[in-house]
């Protein structure tokens, strides 16, 4: 899930292009802004695997059954900053989440994720780990040798 259709549009060709790879698997991409009845065909004839949608439009084909949530294994959410920050894209995401099984592997992603949204999206996740790109490390700790030997660092909270 992300936050604006464009990004929703992007990341849908990205799931496209790596499909190759895997011929059976389908993908559906659902945004506001466009006629829902186009969205119900999709996932009635279809049935997409994966699914990219903006909060609100997921929530909608969510809530008049056309979209099912209860088979969901994984749940990510890109810029979750932008999402987990704005309080009505939260409520949204947070009645998606309660629509999934318990048993999920969730993933969030942000360039930039302020110290005080963390705390929120701890609760979205168990056994939470956050990763820090050398970059960050670097201004974190002056050390400069990090981009050499370090690509990624992960760490329980």
């Amino acid at each position: 899930m992300c936050h604006t259709r464009e990004l929703a549009f992007q990341i849908s060709k990205e799931y496209e292009r790596f499909s190759k790879y895997y011929p059976g698997i389908k993908i559906g991409v659902f945004f506001g802004g466009m006629p829902i009845k186009k969205d119900e065909e999709v996932l009635k004839n279809n049935t997409p695997h994966i699914v990219v949608g903006t909060p609100g439009r997921t929530l909608q084909l969510a809530r008049q059954g056309s979209l099912k949530l209860n088979k969901i294994k994984y749940f990510v959410l890109d810029e979750c900053d932008k999402m987990i920050g704005d309080n009505d894209m939260r409520r949204d995401v947070q009645e998606i989440v309660k629509m999934t099984p318990q048993e999920k592997q969730v993933m969030m992603f942000s360039a930039t994720l302020p110290k005080d949204l963390r705390a929120v999206c701890k609760k979205f996740m168990q056994d939470v780990s956050f990763c820090a790109t050398t970059q960050r490390l670097q201004s974190r700790t002056g050390c400069a040798a990090l981009s050499r030997r370090l690509r990624l660092i992960v760490a329980p909270c």
